[in-house]
């Protein structure tokens, strides 16, 4: 089965469409054929189930079935409508959005829109697909060890594309019959695909749109859904996210790993990895067919909050998110009703405002990548008198020495036939140098492989090297099942004009591991904040997704590898399945607190708070009595929070000003004493953080406030007229440290985004052209000083 290796990138893909949050031209009949269709959310007033809970408190079943009722009646006149204009609904919601998906002609929203009881019409967000390492990197092995949490008794929603259930990771019969036979069926009994003796991993779920659907797609066909009971991923993504939220792991000759869970186990061999919480409850809600895009997140969200889930991973997204798209609706109201949600911050690079809805919801915890992997099996090429370093990116080991005949076939390798015009031949012993482009990487590999290389080398199209990809069993651009047994290495851009020179030369190997430059850094695919539309901080926190290896779908035990920030959003949510665990009493708001703010960006290397917050903690989150709220957001029945102050933008020409509330939290038994303290980011302009009180103490299970003061005069933003850098992004930043007495140390992040307006004034006398026959130019005065106007004007005013 293909993995999520996408052709040339070294990420999975997320959309950089932005979804739209109003009606806007593109829905005005006259920008486009009015008689087309669109698919919308239309909002209904009145309170879904998750905003009646987070306002009374737990419902009762009977009370929660009573409010959905009550919601969809008035949802059905609304239906009717939609009907009678030539729509149709496609679905409908009560539990965690009060609305319906439908398809509209374009010239029939704005009268949909203005329907008694509809709130709003809005476009539905299209989303894309954005462990033996990274688990013991974030300490996990050590709480296992220490506390013997693991999950056990958490639900889990998998928003995604669905889960192999049938893998040996999720305790499945392990066997790629299992698979193709769990494949041919419409339902899913989850007893009947596990090893006897052996727990239920996956304990439910549904398909929302089946195999074939693509929301991109013009065929109506594909891009009406197809659900059915049978949530069996067929893309691979969702396995691999589930099983490092939660995967039991998989021992060397294939078998389920069954425990125990210790921070001594890795001196054993794994297939796979366990993941972060491997005794979860696992289901998996399947948004997307076997490739494309998805338009019912805000359906799956919904399910979850109404099959009372207790966390949900989200590992998709659509750049530049804002708070009020539909889906970050839902996971708001999720989030207030009590569910920690967790989503990823998005691949679509460092740039400002980029992170992705439903991450950038308010009080959703939206998780940046870093890279977990201190070094990757590596080689050293020895040609022509030299040497050069290369990543051993399936990891052949042995690595055969050779000698090797150096072929340059000065091509992308993107079929066979660009190998064999080079000259490549079986039994030929040739070492065969392709060019990064187009097609997937691990793709030239096969190529290569088919015409009779003995090696292929990738010349990377960066400084960098390329990714390690792990073993190669497929070709992901077609799905084409295929094993590559030849090494495949990767050199940097600056080192392929001396292998291209050496073609014809003999080329020998060895193998040196290669240390990994990136270690610790942000992933430079990883989105970057603030929230569109009003500068809120996003992402919150961060967490290994470079190249992490997972469980492979159909595969019956194997591993994919995998880089994205979908897989670092994952190991979030793995801890904070652990924290629900270790803190049954703390709501969903204290527990994504507790995550934001015992994480530590001194773990980071290359800190920049609007690419990530800092990296998720395992140990102290589950371990910790303490924590600190920062923003809180009323939301329409109760409220969700952040441990992060976000003084939002501001535009000054004197001095920028903003003021926060802090709350620090003791839920232990004793009194607890917080020393706060600032640390500027390196990227922030000159400010000053000021304190109400600089030392509190907090009795037992109490809270205490303090209000927190950030100025920055708008000198040191620079001005926004002329110069190379107006329209820049400029940043008040930094992580308010708070010491506290032998209970572990927080740090609450802050940002300001201001641009600094000039404190201009102008006046200028226009002289007629009748008055000033040679065409002088006026005389213009700028703060007191003269300047010159650039062009003669015909009228004669002051300004």
């Amino acid at each position: 089965m293909p993995s999520i290796a996408y052709a040339d990138t070294g990420v999975d893909r997320f959309d950089d469409t932005p979804a739209k949050g109003k009606i806007d031209s593109k829905f005005v009949p006259g920008y486009a054929d009015k008689d087309s269709k669109v698919t919308v959310m239309v909002e209904l007033t009145g309170d879904p189930v998750a905003v009646v809970e987070a306002e009374t408190g737990s419902l009762s079943d009977a009370r929660a079935t009573q409010i959905r009722a009550g919601l969809k009646k008035s949802q059905d006149r609304v239906k009717a409508e939609i009907k009678s204009r030539g729509g149709k609904v496609l679905s409908q919601m009560q539990s965690a959005y009060n609305g319906m998906r439908a398809t509209l002609p374009r010239s029939q929203v704005r009268a949909v829109s203005q329907l008694d009881g509809v709130k709003s019409v809005t476009q539905a967000p299209v989303h894309t697909i954005d462990n033996t390492v990274s688990v013991p990197f974030l300490g996990v092995p050590k709480v296992w060890q220490n506390t013997g949490y693991t999950g056990t008794g958490v639900k889990v929603a998998i928003i995604d594309t669905g889960i192999d259930y049938t893998h040996a990771d999720f305790n499945g019969k392990g066997t790629t019959a299992a698979f193709e036979s769990a494949k041919a069926k419409n339902y899913f009994h989850p007893a009947d695909w596990v090893q006897t003796g052996l727990s239920v991993r996956v304990k439910g779920g549904y398909d929302f749109v089946g195999d074939d659907y693509d929301a991109n797609s013009d065929d109506p066909a594909i891009y009406t859904p197809d659900p059915d009971a049978n949530p069996l991923d067929c893309n691979g993504h969702g396995s691999h996210v589930a099983g490092t939220v939660g995967g039991s792991g998989v021992t060397a000759d294939g078998k389920p790993y069954t425990g125990p869970y210790n921070n001594s186990i890795y001196s054993n061999t794994f297939k796979v990895g366990p993941g972060v919480a491997p005794s979860v409850d696992l289901y998996a809600l399947k948004v997307f067919g076997c490739e494309g895009s998805t338009d019912v997140v805000t359906e799956a969200i919904d399910w979850a909050v109404k099959n009372k889930m207790q966390v949900i991973n989200m590992s998709l997204g659509s750049s530049f998110g804002t708070a009020a798209d539909s889906d970050s609706i839902a996971a708001q109201n999720a989030q207030a009703a009590g569910v920690v949600v967790v989503a990823s911050a998005g691949n679509s690079g460092p740039n400002p405002y980029i992170s992705g809805s439903p991450g950038v919801a308010k009080g959703v915890i939206n998780v940046a990548a870093v890279d977990s992997t201190a070094s990757f099996p590596g080689a050293t090429l020895s040609f022509d008198g030299k040497t050069m370093d290369a990543i051993n990116a399936n990891g052949v080991d042995p690595l055969p020495a050779g000698p090797f005949t150096i072929v340059n076939t000065n091509s992308l390798g993107c079929d066979v036939a660009s190998f064999t015009a080079a000259g490549i031949t079986p039994g030929g012993n040739q070492i065969a140098i392709v060019n990064r482009g187009t097609c997937a990487r691990v793709a030239k590999a096969i190529f290569g492989q088919q015409a009779g290389a003995a090696a292929v080398v990738m010349v990377n199209n960066a400084t960098s090297y390329p990714p390690y990809e792990g073993a190669i069993t497929s070709n992901p651009d077609d799905g084409t099942p295929y094993t590559v047994t030849i090494p495949f290495l990767g050199v940097r851009s600056t080192d392929g004009p001396a292998l291209v020179a050496a073609a014809g030369k003999p080329l020998t190997l060895a193998a040196k591991p290669l240390a990994n430059p990136g270690f610790k850094g942000y992933a430079s695919f990883s989105s970057g904040g603030p929230r569109n539309g009003d500068s809120g901080l996003k992402p919150s926190i961060s967490a290994p997704g470079v190249s992490i290896s997972s469980a492979g779908v159909g595969t019956g035990n194997g591993a994919a590898v995998l880089s994205g920030t979908s897989m670092a959003a994952p190991h979030v949510t793995g801890v904070a399945a652990l924290a629900r665990q270790a803190h049954k009493s703390w709501n969903s708001n204290e527990i994504s607190s507790a995550l934001v703010s015992t994480s530590d960006y001194q773990n980071l290397a290359g800190y920049r708070l609007t690419l990530g917050g800092g990296l998720v903690d395992a140990k102290q989150v589950v371990d910790t009595t303490v924590f600190a709220i920062g923003d809180e957001y009323k939301v329409k029945g109760g409220k969700v929070s952040e441990a992060t102050l976000s003084y939002g933008f501001a535009e000054s020409s004197s001095t920028f000003t903003g003021v926060k509330k802090l709350t620090l939290v003791n839920k232990g038994s004793k009194r607890a004493i917080f020393v706060l303290s600032n640390v500027k980011t390196s990227q922030s302009v000159a400010s000053s953080v000021k304190f109400s009180k600089k030392i509190v103490v907090v009795p037992a299970k109490s809270s205490r406030s303090v209000w927190v003061t950030l100025k920055a005069k708008a000198s040191s933003v620079g001005s926004s007229l002329g110069g190379s850098d107006q329209f820049g992004f400029k940043e008040v930043s930094g992580n308010i440290k708070i010491a506290t007495n032998g209970k572990g140390t927080l740090y609450v992040p802050y940002l300001l985004v201001p641009r600094a307006s000039a404190k201009v004034t102008a006046k200028q006398t226009v002289v007629s052209t009748v008055a000033n026959p040679n065409g002088q130019n006026p005389d213009v005065k700028v703060n007191g000083k003269s300047t010159t106007s650039p062009s003669p004007t015909a009228v004669k005013t002051t300004e």
